[in-house]
C-alpha cells in the first residue's frame, strides 16, 4: 500500500497548497473528530440494488474539501485495496461485481487530513451493462479474462512495433475528443485527419509531437519495463510487475483510474503520481493491438506525455517486416522517365508534403507535424543530362547528378541539400543519408495519362546504423493545366453482367454535370440489373464532397421522386470500391429497397442521370 498513500499525499499536499489564501500562513477551519466524519455523521452511501450505482454523499459544509476512496472489502488484517478515488462533494459510480465494499471519506482540515473510519456496504448481483462498452473487452480481454500489455519497445533494440515510440508528448488540456471525430476516425488510423473535425476543434493548432523512439533514445533507456496486466476476474484488478491493485473506467469521459499501483511507465514513479495526483488519467487512443493512456496533470508548467503499450499477445506474435526491394509496377520507367519529356518539375503536395513508410513500403501511423511554406520549393529532373537541381524556399538551386537504378532509386552523386521541411520539428528534413531516394509509389492522372504525384522516401537510420523506416515526400508534378479532373465511372449492367460501353468522361470542378447511357452501349437496355455512378479520387482532396442528383430521366420523361425510395436522399451515397472514390448506388441488386426500383430502370433510348458536385458540403456525407 505504500503507493497509494504516495498518491494520496500527493493530493492532500496540492489541496492544503490550495486551501491557503496568499495572504495567511496558518490553515483555516477546525479540525474534525473522526466521529463526525464517519458515516451517518459525516456522510451517506446509498445503494441503488436495480442499477448496483453508489451514490456517496458529504454531510460537511460545502467549504470543505473531500476526498473518497472506495474498494472491495479486504479480508481480516489485508490492507485495503482500492477501485477508485474522487475529490468533491458528491460521488456516484456504477459497480458491476457483487460483494462486500468500503468508502472512507477524507477532508481537509487545519491540521491536515482527516479521514474516516471505513464504511462497509454489498452489491448483490452482477451487472455487466457496467462494463458492457466493448472497450472493457478490449483492455481485459472480457468477464472472467485478463489481457497483459506490454510498452511498446524491444527490450534487444529499442524498436517500437506498433507506434514509433513508447512515449509521445502533448498540449496540456487535449483528450480523447481532441483526437477522435464522432464518425469514429481518429488521429492515429485516420487516411487524412482533419483536428478541425474533432468532436472537440479547441485544440486544432495546438502541438504535439509523435517522438520516434530511434531518432530520440535520450527519451529512456533500452530495456524490459515489464507487464501490466488487466482483468474481469471478480473484479476490475490490474496487476503491475507483481504489485496488485484495482482499477475503473469511465468509458463515455474516457479516463481509467488506477488506485494501488501506477501504470506501467519508463519513467519515475514519482513523476506520474506528480502528474495524476487523484490516480486517473486520461485514455486517448486503444484498439485490440494498441492503447495509449495520457499523464496531464494540467498544469500549463507541465508537458502531458503518453505512454505507448502493445498488447502481449500482438508482440510475440509479431513478425517483423524483411527489408525487400520496393515492388514498382513492370512499367514504371514509361511513367517516371517519359520519352517525351527531357525535363520534369515537381513541387510538394501542400495538404500533406511528407510522411513516413515502413521498409517494406507501406505507410505507417499518421504523424501530425505544420509544415514550413514550400511553395517556393521546386526539384527539378532533367532525365537527359540526368541531373537533379533543388531549388530550396530561398530561391537557391543546386545541381546533383544522378542515376535511376532497376530498382526505382535515384542514386545521387554527392550529398543532397538539407532542407528543413518543418515548423516544429527540426528533425523532419528533405535530405537523404546514402545519397538515395527510393521510389515508393505514384499517381497517373486519368485524364492524361501521365503521373500526376510521385513518393520519394529517404531511408533513416537509427543510432547503431540499422535502416528502420522511409522520411517520404510527397511530389506533386508541375504541368501547364492546373485544372483538376476526376474520372467518372458509370456503371449500368444487365442481368447477363453487360456492361455499357461509353467513352471517358470527367469532372472539372464543382458545378452540374449529366451523364447519358443509350440503348446502343452494348448491353440489354430492357434488363437492368445494377447502376452506379463513381467519381474516382473525389474524396482524396475533397473528404467532405457530396454527389447530388437533381434529375434521371428516362427516355425523355422524369422520374426522380415518382417513388419514396427513389429520391436523392433515398439513394445510397457511399464510396467505390476505391475508399477515395464517391459513389451514389442507383440500382443495387443487394439490396431489397433499391432493387424494387428495377422497373424504373428499362429504357427505349436513353436514361440520364443529372448530378450537382459539391467539393464541400460541411460534412462527410459519402460513408464507406
Amino acid at each position: 500500500m505504500k503507493i497509494k498513500y504516495s498518491l494520496l499525499s500527493v493530493a492532500v499536499s496540492g489541496l492544503l497548497l490550495a486551501a491557503c489564501s496568499p495572504e495567511e500562513n496558518s490553515l483555516p477551519g477546525i479540525d474534525l473528530s473522526t466521529q463526525q466524519m464517519n458515516e451517518g455523521n459525516g456522510f451517506t452511501v446509498s445503494v441503488d440494488t436495480e442499477t448496483n450505482y453508489v451514490t456517496f454523499n458529504s454531510l460537511l459544509p460545502n467549504s470543505k474539501t473531500i476526498y473518497w476512496e472506495y474498494g472491495p472489502k479486504p479480508e481480516e488484517g489485508a490492507d485495503f485495496s482500492v477501485s477508485g478515488n474522487f475529490v468533491g462533494t458528491t460521488y456516484k459510480v456504477g459497480i458491476a461485481f457483487p460483494g462486500e465494499y468500503y468508502v472512507r471519506m477524507s477532508a481537509v482540515n487545519a491540521g491536515g487530513l482527516s479521514t474516516s473510519e471505513p464504511a462497509y456496504f454489498t452489491i448483490e448481483k452482477m451487472n455487466t451493462d457496467l462494463i458492457s462498452d466493448p472497450t472493457w473487452t478490449i483492455l481485459t480481454g472480457g468477464v472472467g479474462k485478463s489481457k497483459t500489455w506490454v510498452l511498446d519497445m524491444d527490450a534487444q533494440t529499442g524498436k517500437p512495433l506498433w507506434f514509433n515510440g513508447l512515449k509521445w508528448f502533448f498540449t496540456p488540456g487535449m483528450s480523447w475528443d481532441t483526437f477522435h471525430a464522432a464518425d469514429g476516425s481518429n488521429y492515429i488510423d485516420s487516411e487524412n485527419w482533419a483536428p478541425a473535425n474533432a468532436i472537440d476543434p479547441s485544440h486544432e493548432k495546438d502541438w504535439y509531437w509523435t517522438a520516434d523512439f530511434p531518432g530520440n533514445s535520450w527519451i529512456c533507456g533500452i530495456q524490459d519495463y515489464g507487464e501490466m496486466t488487466f482483468d474481469l476476474i471478480d473484479g476490475a484488478n490490474v496487476t503491475v510487475n507483481g504489485n496488485k491493485g484495482s482499477f475503473n473506467m469511465d468509458t463515455k469521459a474516457h479516463t481509467i483510474s488506477f488506485t494501488g499501483v501506477l501504470p506501467l511507465s519508463c519513467g519515475c514513479d514519482n513523476d506520474i503520481a506528480t502528474y495524476c495526483p487523484t490516480g486517473t488519467y486520461k485514455i486517448i487512443y486503444i484498439n485490440e493491438n494498441a492503447l495509449q493512456i495520457m499523464f496531464d496533470s494540467g498544469s500549463s508548467d507541465q508537458t502531458p506525455f503518453s505512454m505507448n503499450y502493445i498488447a502481449k499477445d500482438y508482440k510475440d506474435n509479431y513478425v517483423a517486416p524483411v527489408v525487400t526491394d520496393i515492388e514498382l509496377p513492370e512499367d514504371w520507367r514509361d511513367y517516371i522517365l517519359p520519352k517525351n519529356q527531357n525535363i520534369t518539375t515537381f513541387k510538394f503536395n501542400e495538404d500533406a508534403p511528407f510522411t513516413w513508410f515502413d521498409i517494406s513500403g507501406k505507410e505507417e501511423i499518421k504523424r501530425s507535424f505544420d509544415a514550413r511554406d514550400l511553395s517556393d520549393m521546386v526539384l527539378q529532373f532533367n532525365n537527359k543530362a540526368k541531373v537533379l537541381t533543388v531549388t530550396d524556399p530561398a530561391g537557391n538551386a543546386t545541381d546533383i547528378p544522378f542515376e535511376l537504378d532497376d530498382k526505382g532509386n535515384y542514386v545521387f552523386a554527392s550529398d543532397l541539400p538539407v532542407i528543413s521541411l518543418s515548423t516544429n520539428n527540426a528533425d523532419i528534413v528533405f535530405g537523404s543519408a546514402d545519397c538515395k531516394l527510393q521510389i515508393l509509389s505514384y499517381e497517373i492522372d486519368d485524364y492524361s495519362g501521365d503521373v500526376s504525384e510521385l513518393l520519394l522516401g529517404a531511408r533513416l537510420y537509427d543510432a547503431q546504423g540499422i535502416f528502420y523506416e522511409y522520411q517520404t515526400y510527397r511530389l506533386v508534378k508541375q504541368t501547364c493545366s492546373e485544372q483538376e479532373r476526376l474520372k467518372v465511372i458509370l456503371g449500368f449492367a444487365d442481368t447477363g453482367w453487360a456492361f455499357a460501353q461509353h467513352e471517358a468522361i470527367f469532372v472539372t470542378g464543382e458545378g452540374t454535370y449529366t451523364f447519358t447511357l443509350t440503348s446502343d452501349m452494348g448491353f440489354n437496355s430492357q434488363d437492368p440489373y445494377l447502376y452506379y455512378i463513381d467519381i474516382c479520387k473525389l474524396l482524396k482532396k475533397h473528404p467532405n464532397a457530396d454527389m447530388i442528383i437533381t434529375s434521371i430521366k428516362r427516355d425523355g420523361e422524369e422520374i426522380l421522386g415518382t417513388r419514396e425510395t427513389f429520391t436523392d436522399e433515398a439513394i445510397s451515397r457511399q464510396v467505390g470500391d476505391n475508399a477515395v472514390d464517391g459513389r451514389r448506388y442507383l440500382l443495387n441488386p443487394w439490396s431489397e429497397e433499391s432493387a424494387a426500383n428495377t422497373d424504373l430502370f428499362k429504357f427505349n433510348s436513353t436514361f440520364e442521370v443529372t448530378m450537382r458536385v459539391v467539393y464541400d458540403s460541411g460534412d462527410v456525407v459519402l460513408h464507406p
